[in-house]
């Protein structure tokens, strides 16, 4: 790690970094200076501290050793110093910084607090989470880089062992019907999985929450929101009616000509909503079988029970809703405070709501809705291999990304979104769920 840098460097223009460009209109976080109280001695504490870290875990603080944390720019301790995770976060779009494989690194970074003793209590009173933020539905321009052929936005399933069992699950009445729980082992020899396998895994994933749904001829169905695509057609494909929402309007164009062109356009209707959970007044519709792929967990706790709500009045009585999501493991080792600040590049770039919750929240707001849980499929390591793949595949077009007009730093902030959603998956912190429910 470069050694500590003297007040002056640190007050520099981000702007300047001969790595990255940083437009101060379109990232005005990260072209921001830092401050805080005490900063250089706590910036020097920071590298003590950073330094001690990565050599208890074998990473190498100098280019060209694998693994490797390298620090191009010390104004990404101030940084850090200033916002905490999220000031890492944006020291990488900048290019202050680098990691090799970022994956790795960032599993070791998150075993502890950034900062200790005095100025991790500075940083608690300090956590700054605004940025630029687009929300909604990802660009498909941004989707189309990576996703693979079916330009799927939720993880896949690969060909792999499942161990099924059934537990109690008690319910609003206080009867305890029996629940299916599926666990999908890790992918059979993931070493050897690479991009080509990407497809078939998200086919596999669609059709294995297809037979969930039981869907089939006849059947109605909707799809809250679009997650790109690929389940309305291949529902269609099955005999079924499919509706799909989206607040994108330039989506939903993208969701009727892959429905035309798969040959299924008269059997999917695609409509534009204001947000992503309607209200009564905008849908109002009755289905046999409601899907949603990892778009819950983007909205918060109050969107949370306002989505399950959505679903719970949109299903038929006898309906099946297959709710695949991202939830947070409270007892995976990781200190939960930094797991939870980790992910405030997130809510500043991403999805400002975004609040991954435990799969015990879910169900109990579910419960809430009216919506009881007949069977939950785990596969977190099958998330860990997607998004693996999701960043090979960026990476290895990042010219295509940036004539999509992605600059250096959203490029950037892609690729360590990714590695860190990646790290947290496999330590643990993080997992792949599907929740299926039915009405009360």
């Amino acid at each position: 790690m470069a050694p500590p840098v003297d007040d002056g460097r640190r007050r520099r223009d981000p702007r300047d970094s001969r790595e990255t460009y940083v437009d101060p209109e379109r990232w005005p976080g990260v072209a921001r200076l830092p401050e805080a109280s005490f900063l250089g001695r706590r910036a020097v504490n920071l590298q003590q501290r950073l330094e001690d870290l990565t050599q208890e875990h074998g990473v190498a603080l100098t280019p060209g050793a694998t693994p490797r944390f390298v620090v191009d720019d010390g104004l990404v301790l101030d940084r850090v110093v200033d916002s905490g995770w999220l000031g890492l976060a944006e020291g990488y779009m900048a290019g202050e910084w680098s990691a090799e494989p970022l994956p790795d690194v960032l599993g070791v970074l998150l075993t502890q607090p950034l900062e200790g003793g005095f100025g991790r209590t500075l940083s608690r009173r300090r956590r700054r989470v605004s940025g630029h933020v687009r929300a909604g539905d990802l660009p498909d321009s941004l989707v189309d880089i990576y996703a693979g052929r079916y330009r799927a936005t939720g993880s896949a399933l690969f060909a792999s062992g499942t161990r099924t069992s059934e537990v109690d699950n008690p319910d609003q009445a206080g009867h305890h019907p029996a629940v299916t729980v599926r666990y999908f082992d890790a992918p059979t020899d993931p070493e050897l999985v690479d991009r080509a396998d990407l497809d078939s895994a998200q086919r596999h994933r669609i059709n294995t929450m297809l037979d969930e749904a039981q869907v089939g001829p006849g059947h109605r169905v909707l799809e809250l929101p679009s997650s790109g695509g690929a389940l309305p057609v291949m529902a269609a494909q099955r005999g079924a009616h499919v509706d799909v929402l989206t607040s994108d309007v330039e989506h939903a164009e993208r969701v009727r000509a892959y429905a035309h062109d798969a040959g299924v356009g008269g059997a999917v209707r695609v409509q534009t909503i204001r947000g992503p959970v309607p209200s009564p007044r905008q849908w109002s519709g009755t289905y046999d079988a409601v899907f949603s792929v990892e778009r819950m967990e983007t909205l918060g706790d109050d969107g949370t029970i306002h989505f399950l709500r959505a679903v719970e009045r949109m299903l038929a009585s006898d309906g099946i809703a297959v709710i695949q999501s991202v939830v947070r493991v409270p007892d995976s080792g990781l200190p939960e405070e930094t797991v939870g600040e980790s992910l405030d590049v997130m809510r500043a770039y991403v999805w400002p709501a975004v609040e991954y919750p435990t799969d015990e929240h879910v169900l109990s707001r579910a419960n809430r809705a009216g919506l009881r849980l007949t069977a939950h499929n785990r596969m977190g390591s099958h998330y860990a291999t997607t998004l693996a793949l999701w960043r090979s595949a960026f990476n290895a077009r990042e010219r295509a990304a940036a004539a999509a007009g992605f600059d250096a730093v959203y490029r950037r902030l892609w690729n360590y979104q990714l590695a860190l959603h990646e790290a947290l998956a496999r330590a643990g912190a993080l997992d792949c769920q599907q929740f299926v429910f039915r009405r009360f």
